[in-house]
């Protein structure tokens, strides 16, 4: 689909054209290890809406009020006040990512003289693949959905984190485990890895016209993956020391080639929502 000359336009003056030091479309630079703008720049280029087959909005994403806030600023949150609902929540922080006290990973697989982890990346599965069938009422809900089989692995698991529909958690790493996930972080090379944390979020597909897999449900996400997402970007922020950059996978990879497509369907207002419940608990 061609993008109009005004909307190109504006997606240029913030993202600019890729240089020598350069690639994707957000223009990430491997001499500072960021993409380009401020921490706030970054993400609105970043959580560009998703289309279908991949195809990424050209405007940049307009921040919500709570996420705009966070993003490259503290957090504000004490540790005992998080570790405080956690514990209601039912949790511990090795079933969320790590613990509040270790830092996140470090760019060039864990450099002690790289950047610290900027990059909060949000994915989703695209699996199982229900093909020419309707998708089931129940997905919220089913088990061949929902579980976590088809994703674990001692050694080798695909994200840092991976969510269901239901709210429930498999950590495939901790946060301190320098990963790669998006094809501009293997084309960058070793001092990509760790500078990004990997999120993803169960949503089952079916086939598209145009690709096996290219239709998600809508809404593609449920109040128990946005409200879960809100407490992961917290946790990894404050071991961060300031709020992450969230991404998506196929804003992340759009430009190169065999990009991907998700999260699809994701509202960024229902996150910012989860953000602000969370926050509203946390915060004096």
């Amino acid at each position: 689909m061609k993008r109009s000359p005004v909307l190109l336009a504006v997606f240029l003056m913030l993202c600019g054209d890729a240089g020598a030091a350069t690639m994707g479309k957000c223009r990430f630079d491997t001499d500072p290890r960021s993409f380009a703008g401020t921490a706030s720049e970054q993400a609105s280029c970043l959580m560009r809406k998703v289309r279908p087959l991949g195809n990424v909005a050209a405007e940049p994403a307009v921040l919500p009020a709570n996420l705009a806030a966070l993003v490259g600023q503290p957090t504000g949150i004490s540790k005992a006040r998080m570790r405080s609902e956690i514990a209601a929540l039912g949790f511990d922080e090795a079933g969320l990512g790590g613990s509040l006290d270790s830092p996140l990973s470090r760019g060039n697989a864990n450099s002690a003289q790289e950047p610290m982890a900027r990059y909060f990346v949000i994915h989703d599965t695209s699996t199982p693949n229900f093909g020419e069938a309707q998708f089931p009422a129940d997905i919220d809900t089913s088990n061949k959905v929902n579980s976590f089989s088809g994703y674990k692995s001692p050694t080798n698991a695909k994200a840092h984190i991976f969510l269901n529909r239901g709210g429930e958690i498999y950590v495939g790493h901790d946060f301190g485990v320098p990963w790669r996930a998006t094809k501009l972080e293997l084309k960058i090379g070793k001092l990509a890895k760790g500078l990004f944390v990997h999120i993803e979020t169960i949503q089952p597909r079916r086939a598209h016209p145009h690709q096996a897999d290219g239709t998600a449900p809508d809404p593609g996400f449920t109040a128990a993956q946005y409200d879960r997402l809100a407490l992961l970007y917290l946790m990894a922020s404050m071991r961060a020391g300031a709020g992450l950059v969230p991404a998506f996978h196929a804003a992340i990879d759009e430009g190169l080639s065999d990009g991907h497509d998700d999260p699809q369907n994701f509202s960024l207002a229902e996150f910012d929502a989860a953000l602000g419940r969370l926050l509203a608990k946390l915060r004096p």
